[in-house]
Parts: structure tokens; C-alpha cells; sequence
């Protein structure tokens, strides 16, 4: 429990000494956001505030009296006591910026909800043996849409978290102490940065790329040592006094390969970083690491050299305020977006919790991360944001499920100006955000990481002179006309189909037939030119009033609302995602007697298996019941294929009955070796489409 109180003036100025009053601050536990704070008996609360002063009191480890800051430098190697120990102070989680005191010294200033930082407080530690811990915590609220100074992306963006005016500050993950010997990793990260194969070797090897940043008082030599899936190497380095940058590669043979889901299983490996001098182990670092490679052709995704077309959702904020969900509702997202069928999430416009990439990495679903960015950002977020890029890579570019960096969400303009420019039209111009911001920032990401292809932003259609843009975001049956639209226009425009990064409806009696025909549409045209699609989104926003208000209504994009109860999207979603299926072209909305219907059929087999001598059948239904047609094709489906099977080829009698006419479609399975005359064939995949006869 600590004591907390709002940021005045007068508080500020003493708060971090020992005799500041603090007996009737609040008190409030920590980990935890300050908007959390119940009001008091005159109805003053906290979640209106900016910023909030923590204090915290705490008896410091009874070892780290022993040390002194003369003992530091002097070359003493052991780690597990006595001379040469150092100590940290190191924060998990603070949003978004904060000043930091120990006993009344400034140790220095953090920037990034997301980020974790360290702090030395050796001296401070060997000085006394109670200490007060201060914290001046500040997050702005979300200000002009247009000219934002936040990164906290889509936390305090109203359309994404679901509440208006959230400010998500405080002290939201754990506070520790950690203790080093003389030499200690400030900065590690470890990135699987290919895997190949090679006839003249026995199974495939494995290139990490590592990065350690040491602060070696002194100077002197240096051993990094790793260790990981029974590969031992140690790289030397001799230090300069202070900080040094070490960055070496390390090949691991014959790796147990990561997959996603669909095509393998989820190998996971512990590595180590030791900084060593002789036997003596100075600091330590461990990740969770898999070893396998991205890459990107032509919006295709290549896991392992195997080509993917990943189905997928965005994921909003499990909680408005992140702190506020349990470890197992964060999972939760990713065992739900397993059991619909899909291959890859996206946190929209934020970093989540480890638990999502923990579930991510254990279950072998696809992470697409973005950069908490969202809009058009102000121009003097440049140079943070490019740190805060170095570090969702130091953060997360051990993780396996991670496959996509990306730099910018949307960045053009919110405002609901009306004008007489489409919008369209406006994103043709030049833009400091597109232009310089987000190539910026995709610079540094594929300088960081080489490893995984980067996205510079989302939403951009194409413009002149290439007419090259990046993903698009369909909002056919949303903004007028009907999902079945699309079709044509993407046939028009194929551009616009090579990577859907949003479509969907919050209309809930919209929302089935909205989900169904555009991921249909899009497997249609898989890898001609579609590498995938993201659905906006896979739950709606949870944990607040205004998320439990729009769970009652039916509203948000989500498939599942708030309390990630299903909608009436889920299911045509989990349907729609089936590794097989078979489809047919939309139906008009009516249909009229004597009109002729040409529809093509399809079989998608995302699946690794050919499947041989496999059966279609259609069946054109009136609104009687009666057969108008009935249509059969015989054939085969290659493993990760899309296959035109026929076409439905009829017309419509004079005397159509009024009511809803039928399209039927089953696939059914090869007769196994065996079987016996007259058994009926396994049905593996069905379909059904309406439209009303006028």
C-alpha cells in the first residue's frame, strides 16, 4: 500500500523528503491506476487528475548496507554479496511519465507506459536501512485528435478504449529491487533472426542476433556468455569505463522449430545472457525464445519458408484501464481467437501485457504489433517515439508469435469535419506523419529488428505517383451499400485487397452477414492478391461502465462483446475460418422470376493436405421448397489452394413462388478404401445463402 495524493504546487516541492506530512494522503496498492480510486465522502476522486504523487516507505535488503559506492568500482566481482554489489531500482510499468526519488535524491525520469526501467540506487541503499520511495506520475488527457502528444495509442483513444476523457496514469505494474555484481546488462535483447536449411546439412540452423548494453564501472574485459537449446557460446569484449554497446550473432544447429498453429507445433526454448568476468557471474538475463523466420512477399506472410494465408482480428484494450484485467481474461483473447480459426491478432494501436504474448507464443497464434500510435501525431513525439521503438523491440523481439512490427494506426485526420473533398481524395497529399514520422519509425523498427518484415502504417490507401499504399480497411455494409459490394470493387482495384487491416460492423443484425461474405470474399482471392485480412475486431472493449453499457446494447465491432459473451458475428466468424470450405458467389438482395443467376463456386483448403476426388453439389432452392437446380462437381483441392469448382448456371421459372430463394452448397469427402456400397459419403463442409424473391 502507498500513499498518494494529487499534484499541487506546494506538494510538489517537498513531497519526496522525509518530513513531508503525507498521514492524511490516501492510500492505494500498487500495482494499480490512480482512476481506480474510489471518491471520497465529498465526491473528490483521482480519475480527473493529471498527476498523482506516490510515496512508499520500505526497509531496504539488510545485504545492500554492506555495500558502498567506493566498493563499486573497485573491481570486486561478486555478485551474491559484499563489495562490489549494486543495486536497481527497476519500475514495470509507469503511465505514462515519471520523476523518481530515493531518500530525497532525483534518480531520474521515465517516459513510456510500457517501457520498464531501471534506476541504480546503490548508494542510496547503502546509506540507511529504511527508505522512502516518491513518484511524481503524470499522464496528460487525450487532447486534440489531430495534433496528439500521447503515446498511449488506442488506451486513451475514445473510439478504441470505449470511454471518453480515460487517463490511464499510475504506477500499473510491479515495483522491484534487483541486485547486480560490479557489471550490469542495463539494455538486453535477443532476436531469432533466421532459420535455414541446407542440403548438405542435417536439419536446419538457427542465427540469433544479440544486443547487450553493459555498465562496466572501470572498464576491463568482459564475457557475454549464452546459453540455449544445448548451444554454449561466450563472446569477449573488452570495456570502456561506463556504458558499452556489445552487439554478436550466435548460430544454434538443428533448433525444435516454432510454427504457427496451422502448420506445426510450438517448440520454446529458455536462453540465458551471463556478463562474466572468469567464473564470477555478474547479471543475468532470460528469455522465452522460438526459433523460426518471417517474411513478407507481396503482403504474404512466409513462416519457415511456408507460405500462410492468416486469418485474423484486432484486438482492443482487454481492459480501458490494462491493469485492471486478470492474467487469465488477457489470455483468454488468444485462446478465443485459436478456437475461431485464426491465425494471427493484432493489438490495435498498443503494447499489451506479457500474458497475451506468453498465450501468443504457447498457442502459436500470429502477433501483427503495432507502435501505441494512432492519428496524426504532433511533430515533437518524433524523437520519443523512436526510443520507445527500440524498446517494444528490446521488450518483445524474443517472441516467436511476433511477425509483423508496425509503426502507425490511421494516420489521418479523426476530425468530423464536414467538406466537400472526399477523404479519400485528402490522403493523397503529403503528410509529415506518413511521409517522415512513419518511415522514421519503420527505419529504426528494421534497424532494431531486421527479423520480421515492418509496416510503416495501416489505413493508407494507394497514392500517386506509385499508387502503392498499404493496407486497406473496408467498410462495405458499414457506410452505405451491402458487404457484397466489395467484390466489385476490389475486382476494380485489386490493390485494395492485398491486405485488409479492418472491416466489420457494430450493427448487430448486420454484423453475420457483414463477418460471412467479406472473409469469403477475401479467401476467394487468396494470394491472388489477398495475404490475409484482420476483422475489426474480435471483442469489444471490457471492465467499464460505458463497455458494460454497450454490451447491453449490442454495440462495438467486436464478435464478442464486453463480458466476451458471443455476438451473432462469432458465430459466422468460426464458420467462415474453417481450414475448408466451400463458397459461392453473394446473392443480390431480391431476385425477381425470370432473372438469370450465374454464381461461381469455390473450394478453399487452407489446410497442408490434397484432398483427392472430393464432391460439390448446389442446389438452387424456391420459396416452396423446390428444386430449381441441382448442380455436381467431382474433382480435387491441393493443400493451400483456391479452387473454381463450376458455376451455378440458372433461370429463374415464371411462376417463382414469393418467399426466400435457396443456394445449398455441400462438399463431400472421397469414399474411403473399404467402404460399402451405398454408405453415404462424409459431408465436410456446407454452405448456405438467401436472398427474397420479390
Amino acid at each position: 500500500m502507498w500513499r498518494v495524493a494529487a499534484a499541487t504546487e506546494g506538494r510538489r516541492r517537498t513531497f519526496h523528503e522525509d518530513d513531508h506530512d503525507d498521514s492524511r494522503w490516501t492510500t492505494m496498492p500498487v500495482p494499480s491506476h490512480w482512476a481506480q480510486i474510489a471518491p471520497d465522502d465529498e465526491g473528490t476522486g483521482f480519475a480527473l487528475e493529471e498527476s498523482v504523487l506516490y510515496r512508499h516507505r520500505f526497509e531496504g535488503p539488510s545485504e545492500a548496507v554492506t555495500a558502498t559506492v567506493e566498493d563499486v568500482g573497485d573491481g570486486a566481482d561478486d555478485p551474491a554479496g559484499g563489495p562490489g554489489r549494486r543495486w536497481w531500482l527497476r519500475i514495470e510499468g509507469l503511465a505514462q511519465q515519471g520523476d523518481v526519488w530515493l531518500d530525497g535524491s532525483y534518480l531520474g525520469h521515465t517516459d513510456g507506459y510500457f517501457v520498464p526501467h531501471e534506476l541504480e540506487v546503490t548508494e542510496q541503499l547503502a546509506a540507511r536501512s529504511e527508505h522512502l520511495l516518491a513518484i511524481e506520475a503524470t499522464c496528460r488527457r487525450f487532447g486534440d485528435p489531430d495534433n496528439r502528444t500521447l503515446l498511449t495509442g488506442a488506451l486513451q483513444d475514445p473510439e478504441l478504449c470505449g470511454v471518453d476523457g480515460l487517463i490511464v496514469g499510475g504506477v500499473w505494474r510491479p515495483v522491484r529491487l534487483r541486485s547486480t555484481g560490479r557489471i550490469a546488462i542495463r539494455h538486453a535483447r535477443a532476436v531469432c533472426a533466421d532459420v535455414s536449411t541446407g542440403e548438405t546439412r542435417d536439419g536446419p540452423r538457427a542465427r540469433l542476433e544479440l544486443r547487450a548494453v553493459l555498465d562496466v564501472p572501470g572498464g576491463g574485459p568482459v564475457d557475454l556468455g549464452i546459453r540455449v537449446a544445448g548451444t554454449e557460446h561466450v563472446h569477449s569484449h573488452h570495456a570502456a569505463d561506463g556504458e558499452n554497446r556489445v552487439e554478436w550473432s550466435v548460430d544454434v544447429d538443428d533448433p525444435p522449430l516454432w510454427w504457427p498453429h496451422a502448420l506445426g507445433d510450438q517448440h520454446l526454448c529458455d536462453l540465458a545472457m551471463e556478463a562474466l568476468t572468469g567464473s564470477e557471474v555478474h547479471d543475468r538475463r532470460h528469455f522465452r525464445i522460438g526459433f523460426r523466420s518471417v517474411a513478407m512477399r507481396r503482403w504474404v506472410l512466409y513462416v519457415n519458408g511456408e507460405r500462410l494465408f492468416v486469418k485474423g482480428a484486432n484486438l482492443l484494450p482487454t481492459r480501458p484501464l490494462l491493469g485492471t484485467a486478470t492474467a487469465s481474461e488477457v489470455a483468454d483473447d488468444i485462446r478465443a481467437a485459436r478456437n475461431a480459426g485464426l491465425d494471427l491478432v493484432r493489438p490495435v494501436a498498443h503494447i499489451a501485457r506479457p500474458e497475451l504474448y506468453d498465450a501468443a507464443d504457447e498457442l502459436g497464434v500470429l502477433v501483427w504489433q503495432d507502435l501505441p500510435i494512432r492519428g496524426l501525431m504532433s511533430r515533437s513525439v518524433a524523437d520519443e517515439a523512436g526510443r520507445q521503438a527500440r524498446e517494444a523491440v528490446d521488450l518483445l523481439g524474443h517472441r516467436p508469435s511476433v511477425a509483423v512490427w508496425c509503426a502507425h494506426d490511421q494516420p489521418y485526420s479523426r476530425a468530423r469535419r464536414p467538406g466537400r473533398t472526399p477523404a479519400v481524395v485528402r490522403r493523397q497529399g503529403p503528410s509529415w506523419n506518413r511521409d517522415l514520422l512513419d518511415r522514421r519509425l519503420g527505419r529504426v523498427l528494421d534497424r532494431c529488428d531486421g527479423s520480421r518484415p515492418v509496416v510503416s502504417h495501416t489505413g493508407v490507401p494507394p497514392r500517386a505517383p506509385l499508387l502503392d499504399g498499404t493496407t486497406s480497411e473496408l467498410w462495405f455494409g458499414l457506410h452505405g451499400g451491402r458487404a457484397a459490394d466489395a467484390g466489385p470493387v476490389l475486382a476494380r482495384v485489386p490493390a485494395m485487397a492485398r491486405f485488409v487491416s479492418a472491416f466489420g460492423t457494430p450493427v448487430a443484425d448486420d454484423q453475420p452477414d457483414v463477418v460471412k461474405t467479406t472473409i469469403e470474399t477475401l479467401r476467394r482471392l487468396k494470394y491472388r492478391p489477398t495475404g490475409g485480412f484482420l476483422l475489426h475486431a474480435l471483442a469489444d472493449a471490457g471492465g467499464s461502465d460505458a463497455a458494460a453499457a454497450a454490451a447491453e446494447a449490442g454495440g462495438g465491432f467486436g464478435v464478442l462483446d464486453g463480458l466476451r459473451r458471443p455476438k451473432p458475428g462469432w458465430w459466422a466468424l468460426v464458420d467462415a475460418c474453417r481450414p475448408l470450405i466451400v463458397v459461392a458467389d453473394p446473392l443480390p438482395e431480391s431476385v425477381r422470376a425470370g432473372d438469370y443467376l450465374d454464381l461461381a463456386v469455390h473450394v478453399v483448403n487452407d489446410s497442408r493436405s490434397d484432398l483427392d476426388g472430393i464432391v460439390a453439389q448446389a442446389r438452387v432452392l424456391g420459396g416452396d421448397g423446390l428444386v430449381l437446380s441441382d448442380h455436381r462437381w467431382a474433382g480435387a483441392a491441393p493443400a493451400d489452394s483456391c479452387v473454381l469448382v463450376g458455376r451455378i448456371e440458372t433461370l429463374l421459372p415464371p411462376a417463382l413462388q414469393p418467399g426466400q430463394l435457396t443456394v445449398e452448397l455441400n462438399l463431400t469427402a472421397a469414399s474411403p478404401a473399404g467402404a460399402h456400397k451405398g454408405d453415404a459419403p462424409e459431408v465436410i463442409a456446407t454452405n448456405r445463402y438467401t436472398a427474397m424473391i420479390a
